[in-house]
């Protein structure tokens, strides 16, 4: 079919090639310290692919459909969002210690609505921040906020705050695509800074201690070497241990020792880096760039400003999480739970962003104005 010569295969290429990363060191990660590369999977790494082969799926169904059909559900989605986020405040299940509520459980698997629930976001936001021409005023502008209130506020409670500050990264990064004047940004991110304190007083307690332990742990990295400090400090032992060429695949002495903690999710990064060293970090970041770079094609390409929009926000998505996993890894953000995109082992995010990877295919195959037949 004519449609799909504009598939993008290097945007493919990417997703494979991130995906392929994340199998190797999910593996390394979760399987015995014993095990070898002619050893089964761990039952983590399989099923990160079972995980990956859904999102594939997900992604070529999200690409055969036109991207004007998600304009026209866009509040619909968004709204079935919402009563998913409301729903795991009731049945959810998460960390007992720490009073979190994040996933549903379904039997087979767990679904954690709020990386869904960002990809809903982006839609509705597209289509309100589209509805009019011209530049973005300030009353419209203030009124996306409206969009961005209740699932920020939801995740918040769960409590979530990576995932909510992902829900205003994203937000701030559409409205300033959408043409919002640069004194209307200022004032916003004037307000938001006037506004931290309150922030402060609603976080959870071991949320504030790990902000008050970064900063004495980036000051002193002794400080509190097995409380808050210890997942930060084994990060950099990691990292640095690495090298130029790492100590080789399942070879890495932190993790599989398990000196390293969470180093399936928020710090795979630190596993790769230790067991592909710098060149491997290197190869990571340009798959990431790679990434980036043909989203940001798509949304240059776009025939209108709702595909534009949303292919931006889904742009906004991947650059926020993977600066702020990679962020934490390198001790220079403090811990948040954010996941990196395609590579840290997690079902929802997975399907989440192949999802959103299918809305970006889909505005790009249609990007040119003539008419495409469905005759070869």
């Amino acid at each position: 079919m004519r449609l799909w010569r504009q598939f993008d295969y290097l945007f493919l290429l990417a997703i494979f090639g991130l995906v392929g990363y994340g199998l190797m060191m999910v593996h390394s990660a979760t399987c015995a310290p014993d095990c070898d590369r002619f050893t089964p999977s761990s039952s983590s790494a399989f099923r990160q692919g079972l995980y990956a082969l859904a999102g594939l799926a997900v992604m070529t169904l999200l690409t055969a459909v036109h991207y004007r059909a998600y304009r026209t559900l866009a509040y619909y989605g968004y709204g079935f969002s919402l009563l998913t986020l409301a729903a795991v405040l009731v049945v959810g299940r998460g960390e007992a210690e720490f009073g979190v509520r994040r996933w549903i459980p379904l039997g087979l698997f767990d679904v954690q609505p709020s990386e869904l629930a960002k990809v809903f976001l982006v839609i509705a936001l597209a289509r309100f921040l589209s509805d009019r021409d011209g530049p973005l005023s300030l009353r419209r502008a203030l009124a996306s906020i409206g969009l961005l209130v209740p699932p920020l506020g939801l995740v918040f409670l769960q409590p979530d705050l990576g995932t909510s500050l992902s829900f205003v990264a994203i937000w701030f990064g559409m409205v300033a695509m959408a043409g919002a004047r640069p004194l209307h940004l200022g004032l916003i991110s004037l307000s938001a800074v006037l506004a931290a304190p309150g922030g402060w007083l609603l976080m959870r307690e071991y949320q504030r201690a790990r902000l008050l332990h970064f900063i004495e742990t980036v000051a002193n990295p002794e400080s509190d070497p097995f409380g808050e400090g210890y997942n930060i400090l084994q990060a950099r032992i990691s990292i640095g241990s690495g090298g130029m060429f790492g100590r080789g695949w399942l070879e890495g002495t932190q993790t599989q020792l398990d000196y390293l903690r969470v180093k399936q999710s928020d710090f795979i990064f630190s596993v790769l880096a230790e067991e592909m060293g710098f060149v491997g970090a290197m190869v990571l970041f340009g798959l990431l760039l790679l990434l980036l770079f043909r989203i940001a094609r798509a949304a240059e390409k776009a025939r209108d400003d709702f595909g534009r929009l949303a292919a931006f926000g889904v742009g906004c998505m991947l650059f926020f999480q993977s600066f702020v996993n990679l962020g934490t890894n390198l001790t220079l953000l403090p811990v948040t739970g954010v996941p990196l995109p395609l590579v840290s082992f997690g079902g929802s995010a997975m399907i989440a962003f192949c999802a959103a990877f299918g809305v970006v295919q889909s505005i790009l195959i249609r990007s040119k104005r003539r008419a495409y037949t469905f005759t070869s």
